[in-house]
């Protein structure tokens, strides 16, 4: 079919199969993970985590140790073994070796029961390293965005669902144009079982914002993680 200029282009949506496979040789999807924790927070005390950002391999293990060392993990299953759903199914040695975060997603939501558990969220998206030197520097952190829960005043910073969003291009931090983002193969890759060379966590800070209580009690942390994903590298299928 011609418009009397030439013919006219393919859809954009068409998609390219590998030979004698019935899937796509470059899939495009998201992946979802969630973990709850027990945690207490102390007057005026600060305590913090880890979740993996550009990973969606253990997201709860970054650096292979728990996403919050000091908190109590309530569940699903075990963090030490958890996945995003779906993904021992699609990203295995066996169908796509490798993926590729294009976009990631935390919501991060505090429940308590009375004025100890008024906390302050700090979120920052960095590069894998311990910690901070201080909660004032993570403040100051360029990327770094806030959030307040309160059990006798509206939250701060959150959704009208109670949840914090924070949602971004794992390549922004790796100071990466559109073109080498798309191109790259090997920084912001990973194996279908291994995080990628260069590693990028969520860093999470809790702090108490009530300084006069002397007590407390247990609160409810709910994290959940989405990474918008390309995965590619897809081998032979079964014939039988």
């Amino acid at each position: 079919m011609r418009n009397g200029k030439g013919r006219i282009g393919r859809d954009a949506q068409v998609i390219r199969h590998a030979p004698n496979l019935p899937i796509p040789e470059r899939l495009r999807t998201k992946f979802y993970c969630e973990a709850d924790y027990k945690i207490a927070i102390a007057t005026a005390s600060t305590t913090s985590g880890a979740v993996k950002l550009n990973s969606p391999w253990l997201p709860f293990r970054p650096g292979g140790s728990s996403a919050f060392g000091s908190y109590t993990f309530l569940g699903p299953a075990t963090e030490s073994t958890l996945l995003c759903t779906g993904w021992s199914q699609l990203a295995t040695a066996n169908l796509y070796q490798y993926f590729k975060v294009v976009r990631a997603t935390i919501k991060i939501r505090l429940s308590g029961a009375n004025s100890a558990n008024n906390a302050t969220l700090t979120v920052v998206p960095a590069f894998d390293v311990a910690s901070f030197a201080s909660i004032y520097t993570v403040r100051a952190a360029p990327l770094a965005r806030q959030a307040s829960f309160s059990v006798s005043k509206p939250n701060i910073g959150v959704g009208r669902d109670g949840w914090f969003t924070y949602s971004i291009n794992p390549y922004v931090l790796l100071a990466a144009t559109r073109l080498e983002a798309k191109a790259d193969l090997t920084s912001g890759s990973g194996l279908y079982n291994a995080d990628p060379l260069v590693n990028l966590w969520w860093h999470v800070y809790l702090q108490s914002n009530d300084l006069d209580v002397t007590t407390t009690t247990a609160s409810l942390l709910q994290v959940k993680v989405m990474y918008d994903v390309e995965l590619y590298g897809l081998t032979q299928m079964s014939t039988t």
